[in-house]
């Protein structure tokens, strides 16, 4: 017994061909409709001759199927039908000019049903090619809408999610605003009132003014939160001269309070440096840094920026305990949120283990992606 599944294979290199064939086909033509005409005439004519000097030993049947087509696909059906016309035509005549009866003693109506019979398959084969292409054309034509439509929504999804960057950023502003000029002024206020009272208190001896000077000093400490908050708030913007001064700081600020070695180097000109690419290298940085510290106990750290060929590279790479294994491995919030980020900037993120132990997050943002994003978070 035959195994069904040796006659599936070829179904697909079939399938395949008639979908080249029929992309080639649907093809718009690099001439004319005048050109078209006299290259489908000319075929036949071609054919026709060639047909004549091959004599009537030998069928060329399968050749006058050829400008048919051609001019299907070129001309419209109706074309085809011509053409098929025109296609009986030359073999009739070839047959007449090679001495047809001379080598087949067939009687005049028998030729004629036979030359209709080929008309006929002629226009059969017009109608099922014109029928293909009409359909390959609408299928083409539903792709170009679906993929506009896709592309319509994606454009909306950006949109969107500018604008709720944009208000992300004002409420963020607001409210670093309002810590910094409000609550701010008040603590210091308040500093100041406890600062005379620990001095009334003092010259009088009174024991209390040295609780009352703690009090100053809790209050002065909240000021500078108060202060630190409000700045990461109203830096939810970096302009592009100001990330390379915003890493150092970030390198530094690191190694200051995680006692972590960490440094930052940079390389190249970044003239061409927008301002959403700046911010949104500067977060990626600082959460590739925070989520070092946090998980992998490194004791160094180095963030670069380099300016490659057409693009710019931004590296944050340590020395702590490295990914965990991959079946175990869950990308959580702040690798989503980095390479978000890097999608909204045009870039790549990736992040690879170190030869020796370590992690490495490596963001890659081709220059001709940048482009500016009314909105950052």
């Amino acid at each position: 017994m035959l195994d069904s599944h040796h006659n599936s294979p070829p179904a697909a290199p079939r399938s395949e061909a008639i979908s080249w064939m029929l992309a080639r086909l649907t093809k718009t033509p690099s001439h004319s409709r005048f050109q078209s005409v006299l290259l489908v005439a000319g075929l036949v004519a071609v054919i026709g001759f060639v047909d004549y000097l091959v004599g009537v030993r030998v069928s060329l049947q399968f050749f006058y199927l050829i400008p048919i087509v051609l001019s299907v696909a070129w001309l419209g059906w109706k074309a085809g039908c011509a053409t098929a016309i025109l296609a009986l035509l030359a073999r009739v005549l070839s047959d007449l000019a090679g001495g047809f009866w001379a080598y087949h003693h067939l009687p005049i109506h028998d030729y004629i049903w036979n030359r209709l019979i080929d008309l006929s398959v002629a226009l059969t084969l017009v109608w099922v090619i014109h029928a293909l292409i009409s359909l390959h054309r609408e299928q083409e034509q539903r792709v170009r809408q679906r993929t506009a439509a896709l592309e319509q929504a994606i454009a909306m999804r950006d949109l969107l999610q500018s604008q709720l960057f944009e208000i992300s950023r004002r409420e963020r502003s607001a409210i670093g605003h309002d810590l910094h000029d409000g609550l701010g002024q008040h603590l210091t206020a308040t500093a100041i009132a406890a600062n005379l009272l620990a001095r009334q208190l003092a010259t009088r001896g009174d024991p209390s003014a040295k609780d009352a000077s703690n009090i100053e000093n809790l209050i002065q400490e909240g000021i500078g939160k108060t202060r630190q908050i409000a700045r990461g708030l109203l830096l939810a913007a970096i302009e592009p001269e100001e990330l390379v001064p915003e890493l150092e700081e970030l390198a530094t600020k690191i190694g200051e309070e995680q006692h972590v070695a960490c440094s930052f180097t940079k390389q190249g000109n970044f003239s061409k440096l927008d301002g959403a690419t700046a911010s949104h290298l500067f977060y990626i940085a600082q959460e590739a840094a925070h989520n070092a510290v946090r998980h992998a106990q490194p004791t160094r750290l180095d963030i670069s920026l380099v300016e490659e060929q057409n693009a710019l590279v931004l590296t944050a790479t340590d020395n702590g305990r490295g990914l965990p294994p991959l079946d175990a491995h869950q990308p959580g919030m702040g690798l989503r949120i980095m390479v978000h980020r890097a999608e909204l900037i045009g870039g790549e993120l990736s992040i690879s283990r170190v030869t020796g132990g370590g992690t490495r997050v490596r963001c890659r943002v081709p220059w001709s992606s940048q482009r500016p994003t009314p909105g950052l978070s």
